[in-house]
């Protein structure tokens, strides 16, 4: 069985890498990810071998892996771990075909059942089906006896509670998280947003409406909605550190006023690189600091940029530019669109349909222009849907209120007694 393992395996990594490539997220990080996929697939065999060895057949079950992988990354990815985990112990338990297929139908059952689990509750789902058709293909394929079905039971149980154990710790180990994980990492108490509400209030009560815009045009378009509401949170973790130099956060001086341009730009962008330290030294889902790293792109500040050419200063434009990358995928493209959309809203006196949406578009057509959105996969028509979701949240975040009348006093004190 050892010697089967280490020649099977290394060549089933290779398989999967080819059916993975196109997996954006793998290409971005591609160590991550593999990582993920990789301790998951080791843990979930090594732990079907023991019960293969000390139990009988029916207690192995891909539900560990499957699951598992599906949810820190997505139903494409667990059916490829469904492939692997089948084909491996295909060889194991004998009569190769009929056992692919049985595990395969087990596997891409959990798969399915796992898509959209926001709640540790909720795996109870994809345990329940898996079991369920588990039983029904033992009992019809392989005349199972009945007495046999305690086992199948316990076997997939023990995987479900060893799921929920290890998930956070796989989650924390990899950086790849779960709907699930980013939604316990959401905590208005996490010691970043903590500090970021009490140094740079201005920029806590920012990343919160950003987070309602993001969530809008995420839905809009059928993103990751709990990704992009949890990144708006920590996108500005950075300017915790030098709150004052950020207009949202200052009362009345401006300490920028006092220094040249050219250093200013340096210390906004330092709100980006310091961020990106914080989300590894926190070990952030690597996904969040990518929307840390990506939401300015590579865009020129151009008040500071402005102010150094009315200064006849001879810097390049390059020097006024953030680090970057420009977005690499559709969440972080959302968030560099709200988070200027969300600015521009600051700058108008009177918030209005038509205006915003002109603004709206001006705003895109630079994205366009400066290249900003070449590399993140959106469409137009996506854009066009994100704009419009964006422009009907800040209007409903905005709407007029109905004027009080003024009663008097001593009408309301006599109501009162009444």
């Amino acid at each position: 069985m050892l010697n089967f393992t280490l020649i099977f395996m290394p060549s089933w990594y290779l398989i999967i890498k080819f059916l993975i490539s196109r997996n954006k997220l793998f290409k971005l990080h591609p160590l991550n990810y593999w990582f993920a996929f990789i301790l998951v697939l080791d843990l979930g065999i090594l732990f079907n071998v023991f019960s293969l060895k000390y139990y009988s057949n029916p207690s192995v079950t891909p539900i560990f892996v499957v699951v598992t992988i599906t949810l820190m990354m997505d139903f494409y990815t667990g059916f490829l771990s469904t492939l692997a985990f089948s084909f491996y112990f295909s060889f194991l338990l004998g009569s190769p075909l009929k056992s692919l297929i049985a595990l395969l139908i087990i596997g891409v059952t959990s798969a399915y059942l796992s898509k959209k689990i926001y709640s540790r509750v909720r795996i109870f789902i994809p345990f329940l089906g898996a079991t369920i058709s588990q039983i029904l293909i033992y009992l019809i394929y392989y005349d199972l006896d009945f007495a046999a079905i305690p086992t199948v039971f316990v076997s997939n149980l023990i995987q479900m509670l060893l799921l929920l154990g290890t998930l956070p710790y796989l989650e924390y180990i990899t950086r790849v998280y779960s709907d699930i994980g980013l939604l316990e990492l959401g905590n208005l108490n996490h010691p970043l947003l903590r500090k970021l509400s009490l140094n740079a209030s201005g920029t806590y009560y920012h990343s919160l409406i950003i987070a309602n815009l993001v969530e809008s045009a995420s839905e809009a378009i059928n993103t990751n909605p709990i990704l992009l509401r949890v990144g708006a949170y920590f996108h500005d973790i950075g300017k915790s550190l030098r709150p004052l130099f950020f207009t949202e956060n200052q009362k009345g001086n401006n300490p920028h006023d006092k220094i040249n341009p050219k250093l200013s730009a340096l210390i906004l962008n330092l709100h980006v690189t310091k961020g990106q330290e914080l989300a590894k030294k926190y070990r952030l889902p690597i996904l969040i600091e990518d929307l840390i790293v990506q939401h300015h792109g590579t865009r020129i500040k151009r008040f500071f940029f402005h102010k150094s050419m009315k200064l006849n200063e001879k810097f390049p434009p390059e020097v006024f530019k953030y680090p970057g990358p420009i977005p690499q995928f559709k969440e972080a493209a959302i968030l560099m669109i709200a988070d200027n959309i969300e600015a521009i809203t600051r700058s108008m006196e009177k918030i209005d349909k038509k205006g915003l949406e002109e603004m709206a578009d001006n705003l895109i057509h630079d994205l366009f222009f400066e290249g900003q959105l070449d590399d993140c996969e959106l469409t137009l028509r996506e854009i066009n849907e994100i704009k419009d979701a964006m422009v009907e949240t800040v209007l409903n975040m905005n709407h007029s209120r109905v004027t009080y009348p003024e009663i008097p006093r001593e009408l309301l004190k006599e109501v009162n007694k009444d």
